[in-house]
């Protein structure tokens, strides 16, 4: 199971080239291996680069494509790495280029320049289920390769930071170092990438609350990131909150969620498909969903030119609404 995915897992390491100046002082104030350890010298330009970072990343393509977290190739300054080493668990191990980034889900594509590379499959993780058993892979601490199991504690969390966010919480253990590997179910496919864990306020260990982005949403934003270089979200100009849950119910008769609009963008798609202040939108496109967030991540996921079909309450009369999704524009 768990032998089809492994060769496809790496540790990833940022780095940064030393200055002589400073190279020489540090000589002065690490050990000889600590040194050796910490740093890596260029073979053709003799340059002495130290790791900054430390994390993991999956192969996704025989080619050389590895999908990691933005915030495991990111530098102190918050600038994208520069240069990265990559090590497979042959213990091969090649430079690296961070190909692009996506702040808004913390994903980032890294490529190696090797092909015939072993690769993961995905899973649908539309079909994770609360209780099914998955497994955390990385390179936690830097102690090598370690695998450890958990279940699915819950799915569709959100608040956690992120603009767009859908994290399978498991309870498999996740430290610093887990970062960018993947969450994989019992046929060693993935269904997550690890990316964050909530701790107790007295120190950054692993309690059994870690977050993993979900392998649908890995996918699009890999695929648009390889191929483009920035990922391209579906946009429709609209505000929202999320019903009492009191009030959805009665509106829609069901215990799905519901939308208020509290806001629209003029001259946007919504404003363009007749969408209102205090409209409340229960379906897209004759799909329940269960708040603004998952609202927000349906709207996204689609493509310039798709047309949705929102369901709408208005003054107590239901009601479809065409609207022609556009691009979101840049920094919005």
């Amino acid at each position: 199971m768990l032998a089809r995915v492994m060769p496809a897992v790496v540790s990833i390491r940022t780095a940064a080239t030393i200055p002589p100046d400073y190279l020489r002082r540090l000589k002065t104030r690490i050990t000889p291996d600590d040194l050796k350890s910490n740093t890596k010298t260029d073979p053709k330009t003799g340059e002495v680069q130290m790791f900054v970072g430390l994390g993991s990343g999956t192969i996704i393509n025989p080619d050389g494509y590895i999908i990691t977290n933005r915030h495991v190739v990111m530098m102190p300054d918050n600038t994208v790495a520069k240069l990265a080493y990559v090590t497979l668990s042959d213990r091969r191990e090649f430079k690296a280029r961070v190909l692009a980034v996506d702040d808004k889900t913390d994903i980032a594509i890294v490529k190696v320049e090797e092909r015939n590379l072993p690769f993961a499959r995905f899973a649908d993780s539309d079909k994770a289920r609360v209780g099914d058993p998955v497994y955390a892979i990385g390179n936690p601490l830097g102690v090598g390769m370690s695998v450890s199991a958990g279940i699915v504690s819950a799915l569709g969390r959100s608040g956690l930071g992120l603009n767009y966010e859908d994290f399978i919480q498991t309870d498999a253990a996740i430290n610093h170092g887990n970062s960018g590997g993947p969450l994989v179910d019992f046929e060693g496919r993935i269904v997550g990438m690890n990316t964050m864990i909530r701790t107790d306020g007295r120190g950054e260990g692993n309690i059994g609350i870690g977050f993993s982005i979900p392998s649908n949403l890995m996918l699009s934003i890999a695929t648009d990131l390889a191929n483009s270089g920035k990922v391209v979200r579906g946009y429709v100009g609209l505000f929202g909150e999320d019903l009492p849950v009191e009030e959805s119910a009665k509106l829609t008769q069901s215990r799905n969620g519901a939308v208020r609009i509290t806001d629209v963008t003029a001259d946007s798609p919504a404003a363009r498909g007749g969408l209102r202040k205090d409209d409340v939108i229960v379906a897209v496109n004759n799909k329940a969903f269960e708040s603004w967030n998952e609202l927000r991540l349906t709207i996204a996921k689609r493509r310039p030119g798709d047309v949705i079909l929102m369901s709408i309450l208005r003054k107590g009369q239901g009601s479809l609404v065409r609207i022609s999704v556009a691009e979101r524009p840049a920094g919005s």
